[in-house]
C-alpha cells in the first residue's frame, strides 16, 4: 500500500495545552511541529537545546520573549526567529496577554531514534539547571526542575535495562 498523499488533523487553538506536537496524528516524517500556548506571564522554567535540529519560532498571537543563549528577544505577532541547534532557548508570554507560537524544524533522517519518543526529533536536551531570568531565584521552580531531571534520569535508566 502506498503512502497517503496527505494527512489532516484539527486542533482547537483556543484550548491548546502548553505544548502540542501533532506528528503522530499527521504521520509526519520530515517536519517537526510544536504548538506552544503560554498564558499571561507564563514561561518555561528551564532552557533546552538540540543536537541537530534548528528551529523556527513563529509568533501567531500575543507577545512575549524568546531567551536565546542569554539574549532576550521580544516577540510579537508576525515575528519569526530561527534558533541554531546548540543554542539554549526558552519562551515566556508577556504580562497581560497569552502567547501562541508555532515551532517548526526539519528532521534529519533516522529520527525518532527511540521507539516511544514523545517528539519526532528526539535530539533535544533539557537544561534543568539553566533557569531563565524570569524565574531566577524562585526556589519552587528550582525544586520542580530538579524533580523533572530525576524523572528524566530514571526514564533513561529504564530504557537501558
Amino acid at each position: 500500500m502506498s503512502e497517503p498523499r496527505y494527512t489532516r488533523h484539527h486542533l482547537d487553538l483556543d484550548q491548546l495545552p502548553l505544548l502540542t506536537n501533532p506528528w503522530r496524528a499527521l504521520s509526519a516524517r520530515a517536519v517537526a511541529l510544536g504548538w506552544i500556548r503560554l498564558t499571561d506571564g507564563q514561561g518555561y522554567t528551564f532552557t533546552h537545546s538540540h543536537a541537530e535540529q534548528e528551529e523556527v519560532y513563529a509568533a501567531l498571537e500575543g507577545e512575549g520573549l524568546l531567551w536565546v543563549d542569554g539574549e532576550e528577544i521580544p516577540l510579537r505577532r508576525g515575528d519569526h526567529v530561527r534558533v541554531a541547534p546548540p543554542a539554549r532557548r526558552a519562551l515566556k508570554a508577556a504580562e497581560g496577554c497569552d502567547l501562541l507560537v508555532l515551532c517548526a524544524g526539519a528532521v534529519p533522517a533516522d529520527y525518532p531514534r527511540h521507539e516511544n519518543a514523545r517528539y519526532l526529533i528526539d535530539d533535544g536536551t533539557p537544561h534543568y539547571e539553566d533557569v531563565p531570568p524570569w524565574y531566577a531565584g524562585d526556589e519552587d521552580v528550582r525544586r520542580r526542575n530538579a524533580e523533572l531531571r530525576e524523572r528524566m534520569e530514571r526514564s533513561r535508566a529504564r530504557r537501558k535495562d
